[in-house]
């Protein structure tokens, strides 16, 4: 199944986010990636799920990982899988847990919160980006 234009905006924000937090991004898969300049190759896979965005920094944590969800998978089994498996992931030998950051529709954090409360993750081990619904309102119109 092809991603919507939201789930594209939503990983845009994301990777714009992991910029900021001073990630290089080395993995992107998202029609919009040249927002972000040079073309990205695909991110490898974690445990068993490519995530949408990859990027590495010098200081710790090392790696983050970015996913994006729209409001009609945040509760699939398969996400449920994605969130638990990157939750879990870590830095080789160091055991360093890498960073994992989740966009979603602003009006989706209750369903998310559900979600990762009912996984036993801890609100501190994944961070949330809340994208506000005016913003990809017309996303899938055509």
């Amino acid at each position: 199944m092809s991603p919507t234009k939201e789930h594209e905006l939503i990983v845009a924000m994301v990777a714009r986010y992991m910029r900021k937090r001073g990630y290089e991004l080395v993995a992107l898969d998202c029609s919009l990636s040249w927002l972000f300049g040079d073309s990205f190759r695909l991110p490898p896979s974690i445990v068993l799920h490519r995530p949408d965005v990859l990027g590495v920094r010098k200081e710790a944590p090392f790696v983050c990982i970015g996913e994006g969800k729209t409001q009609n998978d945040i509760r699939s089994a398969r996400t449920r899988r994605q969130l638990k498996d990157f939750a879990e992931a870590s830095v080789g030998e160091t055991g360093m847990s890498c960073e994992v950051i989740v966009g979603i529709p602003a009006d989706c954090e209750g369903a998310l919160g559900q979600v990762l409360s009912s996984l036993g993750i801890g609100p501190k081990r994944i961070k949330v980006i809340s994208v506000p619904r005016p913003l990809l309102a017309n996303c899938d119109k055509r």
